[in-house]
């Protein structure tokens, strides 16, 4: 079976709801689930309709906050899984905020996730 993208529709893979790891090897936990967690994800472009002409398959797009559906477990025989099966979501072209033809290596951090305090010292 192969899935299709109609319209305008953009589906995506690989959305980055998990752990991060910086270049120095800190874990950042991920935030799904608390207020930190607000913030835009990249995905991976798996499929366009025919009316999305700016962005291709294999790209990575940066998606305002919550303008993706829920994730749905799809088979299809262009996924390199062992069962074919991969998490995809459709997401609204008018929330992409940014296009990377390579992964992007950066953190989500919202204003909510970085506390400072400025105290005197002694």
């Amino acid at each position: 079976m192969k899935v299709r993208a109609i319209r305008d529709n953009i589906l995506c893979v690989d959305g980055d709801f998990g752990d991060q790891v910086t270049g120095a090897g800190i874990i950042v936990k991920s935030t799904i689930g608390k207020s930190d967690g607000i913030t835009p994800r990249w995905f991976k472009v798996f499929e366009v309709g025919p009316d999305i002409d700016w962005i291709s398959e294999n790209d990575w797009v940066y998606v305002e906050y919550g303008r993706w559906t829920e994730s749905i477990t799809v088979q299809d025989e262009r996924f390199d899984t062992e069962d074919n099966t991969q998490e995809v979501w459709k997401v609204d072209p008018k929330a992409c905020l940014a296009v990377s033809s390579t992964k992007p290596h950066t953190l989500n951090i919202s204003g909510s996730t970085v506390v400072a305090q400025k105290k005197q010292l002694v």
